[in-house]
């Protein structure tokens, strides 16, 4: 009789054992139909209905991430359309109010060839931001993928001057390349060079005439180093980090023509190729080094 009234007893603590274990599951059920933040509960997880209910509390932990994940993509892609529209606002009005008093009557073919001229420079501005944005979607999207092979480095940063020879040339900038020859790292040429290109851009666009772009390279066991060092307008204390991102302009360059893009999609370029940059202020001018594995 005794041993019928234990069996009994450790039935009955056993069946109020399961049934609390089950109002806890349904609780957490609950709180994840209303959306409600699950604390994390201790138990015994080595039963069923403990392990069920700390999957919920992963399940719901989960979800919770990936919902502020997706507000917070969705508020980026509202700032990037706003960012865009605004940069593309000026080169459409420019183009539409040349156009008008084109269609008004210049008066003088030295004024209608004025006004020409400036329709030119809005549809070359709207042409290289709208392919700025296509590159940068598709660096952002991984759509690029970065093919990485051995390659000569020195061919690659040729490649790049050879790009900005013209802007330089126009105001007496002399771009020196110091580096030692058949110089190999594996990279990719063709997004490593506009990865570079756009810090040579940079630099001459910023600098005064009649001046000077360093560029240095040299690897040692670890890293290949590339540095781009100028005498232009530089920027200021705390801005090292804000160059690189999308849209922001140094507070010293606010008044000349650029858009904020070059050095954000150089760094994206170079963080696919898994590597890093640094900026370093200097007493005149600047120097932007890249990182890439040797």
């Amino acid at each position: 009789m005794f041993s019928v009234w234990v069996m009994s007893s450790e039935s009955r603590e056993e069946m109020f054992r399961r049934k609390r274990e089950m109002e806890a599951l349904s609780l957490v059920l609950e709180k994840l139909i209303n959306d409600e933040p699950i604390d994390s509960m201790q138990g015994d997880k080595d039963t069923l209905p403990s392990k069920i209910r700390h999957q919920m509390i992963r399940l719901s932990d989960k979800m919770r991430g990936n919902e502020e994940q997706l507000i917070k993509d969705r508020d980026e892609i509202k700032g990037l359309i706003s960012e865009i529209a605004h940069q593309l606002r000026n080169p459409l009005a420019n183009m539409e109010g040349y156009l008008q008093l084109l269609e008004e009557g210049a008066g003088s073919r030295e004024r209608e060839s004025a006004y020409i001229d400036a329709i030119a420079v809005s549809e070359r501005r709207i042409r290289f931001l709208t392919e700025s944005f296509i590159k940068m979607a598709r660096l952002e999207s991984k759509v690029i993928q970065i093919k990485k092979e051995s390659a000569d480095l020195k061919k690659t940063l040729l490649r790049s001057i050879l790009q900005v020879q013209g802007a330089a040339v126009e105001k007496k900038i002399d771009i020196r390349l110091q580096m030692d020859e058949n110089l190999r790292i594996p990279h990719d040429a063709n997004w490593l060079s506009e990865a570079v290109f756009n810090l040579l851009d940079n630099s001459i666009k910023y600098s005064s005439s009649s001046s000077y772009v360093d560029m240095k390279a040299e690897v040692n066991e670890m890293f290949a180093e590339i540095s781009v060092t100028d005498s232009g307008m530089g920027i200021e204390q705390g801005e090292e980090n804000l160059i690189f991102q999308r849209f922001y302009r140094g507070k010293k360059v606010t008044s000349q023509e650029g858009f904020g893009l070059g050095l954000y999609l150089a760094r994206e370029i170079v963080l696919q190729h898994q590597g890093f940059m640094k900026v370093t202020r200097l007493k005149e001018g600047m120097k932007i080094s890249i990182f890439l594995p040797a």
